[in-house]
């Protein structure tokens, strides 16, 4: 078990080094590590290159493989394919299409299902419009749904079995087994597999062919598991078969399990490992990275918690005790000793600041004027004391957000007041920018006799310094303007030779000497991309990448975009470039999910002087000197009281039969049949129990988020 800043990354990236370098390994073995996120997976695999490079003098990329649990999966099923019933050639359906496609079957069968899934709306609000949010909100719910099914290995076929002579009350589970059908057919048809099957169908892999995962257990010898707190049943099963029980070692924290409400992750796997005969613990409780008094704050937050919290539910929400049998203190972190060559910052500079104003209600919108300017301690204020530092011993600063909408929110406020900021949230500006851009380039190529739109298309390709010019420049701009409206068509423009006045329209750029080659720049580049508009999509978007991109994040996004594209493409092979078009507008204003890259290739690092917005799950893995927490009340971290509100609990679900709550949550409620079906044993659903039992989970969950956000500050 590791407390937060104790250096997991560091000692499991210098354990896979060390056996590497040890020859503890044959020519064709390897140490697999499995990790939570693509970032880790990067990040990690770069810790160890380094140490084998520099400290062993070793080849860097040999001898390891770092994976997600996806990324492993995949691995195992791509393999050997026919041990689950798949092509050779099967494909991933990309998560985007994914999603898509289960929604689409929603809403195609939801109107015959209406009239018996409106017995979970609220007869006393006003039934059109809860209709109305109850439709809009059902895909997702249904989502849920099917990939909690997964986790748990059942299929369509079993599911329809168990609900055969269910009563009525199931129905919501039935119109969800319904869609999960449909959609494992289309998965079927298209020859494709899901990233929730991959992980399913790599475990029924090895359980098929024990010779398969007796060389699988030669080639991995030794099993290093990142983040085991939040690992899941599928995860716990596929390592200890892969692992064979022997030379496997778990890093992770209890206090930290923040992905555990309504997935089939739970930190009491961890635990029970630990508690199992044959495990040796090695608790690293010793954390250098922020003053005493967080270290206190943290500390007291688990203690209070685990012992004195108003509801006794919540009191199993950290794990903070002596454990008899080892003598280890579990959950507590301990500062660096006196003598330790990297000891914690020094606690006069600490600055701890709780905003509590009971009597105010402060809206959302509210807040942010508040931690961006309007108190002493906001950080307009504070960025401004640092003047006369150097920019690069400056602090570094974090703004940790309750969700992605509230930091693009923040991110708005801080550019209008020209505080430097980066965002780690779902997806950054950077990305959203880099997507527009590019969708502005394909608009523009998919009708290039529009004219009209070229100047736009000149403008968004300028350097951000030139704009600047232009935009304080009147005459250059009338200039410009002047030098297209002499363009009557694209072809006075691209091959000005052969039209009567096109040859000496650039002799209009005057005393801007640069701006004739410039020009000449960007008739070049639209030449070449109008050429290219006859290659498939994906190469058309690699070309155009190659041409306006030069740092190394940017021309990753548009290889990923690249990729989505492709993928659309082949599930829409009618489609044009004005619907590629309309694809990227729906990701360049986050309407989707899509996650660029920025940093997550070599792990990111905090800027000094710049203010990194992120949500708090974001943040995790990650520190600043000073951290600002937002959102912090009886909403976004209820403490299971009667008079807390709860995000699952929508206005438009009735309540329970029995009256013991106001709202049922229908996630919770749908996830609670669907484990007595599987169980065998319907009639031990009761309605309401499972709402109840989630305020608990979810409550225990944030405020392990809270802790989580606490020990991200150094001061």
């Amino acid at each position: 078990a590791a407390v937060p800043g104790s250096g997991k990354t560091f000692t499991l990236a210098h354990l896979a080094a060390h056996l590497i370098a040890d020859r503890r390994l044959e020519a064709d073995q390897e140490v697999l590590i499995v990790t939570f996120t693509n970032s880790a997976v990067n990040s990690i695999q770069a810790r160890i290159a380094r140490i084998l490079r520099d400290q062993y003098v070793l080849l860097p990329f040999v001898g390891y493989r770092v994976r997600t649990l996806h990324g492993l999966a995949h691995d195992i099923v791509r393999e050997r394919p026919a041990l689950v019933g798949l092509a050779d050639d099967f494909v991933i359906l990309d998560e985007k299409l994914s999603l898509d496609a289960q929604r689409d079957i929603v809403v195609q069968r939801v109107a015959e299902w209406r009239d018996r899934l409106a017995v979970y709306l609220d007869p006393e609000t006003n039934m059109q419009s809860a209709q109305r949010a109850f439709e809009h909100e059902l895909p997702d719910l249904v989502i849920r749904f099917i990939k909690h099914a997964k986790d748990l290995r059942q299929d369509p076929d079993t599911l329809f079995a168990a609900l055969d002579g269910a009563d009525s009350r199931f129905d919501l589970v039935r119109f969800a087994a319904h869609v999960y059908d449909d959609y494992q057919r289309s998965l079927a048809y298209r020859g494709a597999v899901d990233f929730d099957d991959l992980v399913r169908l790599a475990l029924a892999a090895l359980e098929r062919d024990s010779g398969y995962l007796l060389r699988l257990h030669n080639q991995w010898p030794f099993i290093l598991e990142d983040e085991a707190q939040d690992s899941s049943r599928l995860q716990e099963d596929m390592l200890r078969l892969l692992s064979g029980r022997q030379n496997w070692v778990r890093v992770g924290d209890p206090n930290q399990a923040i992905n555990t409400t309504f997935t089939t992750a739970n930190p009491r796997f961890l635990l029970d490992f630990l508690e199992a005969p044959q495990v040796t613990e090695h608790p690293l409780s010793v954390s250098g990275r922020s003053v005493l008094s967080i270290i206190e704050l943290a500390n007291e937050l688990a203690r209070w918690t685990t012992r004195e919290h108003p509801s006794p539910d919540l009191r199993e929400a950290f794990y903070y005790e002596a454990n008899s049998r080892r003598g280890i203190l579990r959950g507590h972190i301990q500062p660096t000793p006196a003598d330790d060559p990297q000891p914690n910052p020094d606690d006069a500079q600490r600055e701890i600041v709780l905003l509590c104003r009971p009597d105010l209600k402060i809206a959302p919108e509210k807040e942010l004027e508040i931690v961006v300017a309007e108190e002493d301690f906001s950080l307009l204020a504070w960025l401004e004391s640092l003047q006369d530092l150097d920019k690069d011993q400056r602090p570094t600063v974090a703004v940790l957000v309750p969700e992605n909408s509230r930091g693009f929110k923040l991110a708005e406020l801080l550019r209008r007041r020209g505080i430097p900021y980066e965002e780690l949230l779902r997806s950054t500006t950077g990305t959203r920018e880099a997507v527009a851009l590019l969708q502005t380039l394909l608009a523009y190529l998919s009708d290039p006799a529009d004219l009209r739109n070229l100047k736009q298309v000149y403008w968004s390709l300028m350097p951000a310094d030139r704009r600047e010019q232009v935009t304080g420049d009147i005459d250059l701009r009338e200039t410009i303007t002047e030098i297209f409206k002499r363009w009557r068509n694209i072809e006075d423009f691209l091959w000005p030779g052969l039209s009567a006045d096109g040859t000496d329209l650039l002799d209009l750029a005057g005393e801007y000497d640069w701006l004739p080659a410039d020009l000449d720049d960007f008739r070049q580049n639209m030449r070449r991309w109008l050429i290219a508009t006859n290659l498939p999509i994906d190469q058309l978007v690699l070309t155009i990448g190659q041409d306006i991109f030069t740092e190394a994040v940017d021309v990753a996004l548009a290889h990923k975009i690249a990729v989505v594209l492709h993928s659309a493409a082949e599930n829409h092979p009618d489609w044009r470039l004005p619907q590629f078009v309309e694809e990227l507008r729906v990701i360049s204003s986050n309407e989707r999910r899509f996650i660029g890259f920025d940093d997550a290739g070599t792990g990111y690092e905090p800027k000094p002087g710049v203010v990194t917005v992120a949500t708090m799950h974001a943040a995790k893995g990650l520190e600043w000197d000073r951290v600002y927490l937002m959102a912090v009340s009886n909403y976004g971290f209820p403490s299971a009281m009667t008079y807390d509100p709860y995000i699952g609990e929508k206005w438009y679900v009735r309540g329970s039969l029995d009256f013991r709550v106001l709202h049922l949550n229908l996630e919770a409620e749908v996830l609670a049949q669907l484990e007595a079906l599987i169980a065998g044993n319907p009639d031990g659903y009761s309605e309401a129990d499972a709402t109840l039992q989630a305020r608990v989970d979810y409550s225990r969950e944030r405020l392990r988020l809270l802790y989580v956000g606490i020990t991200r500050a150094r001061r």
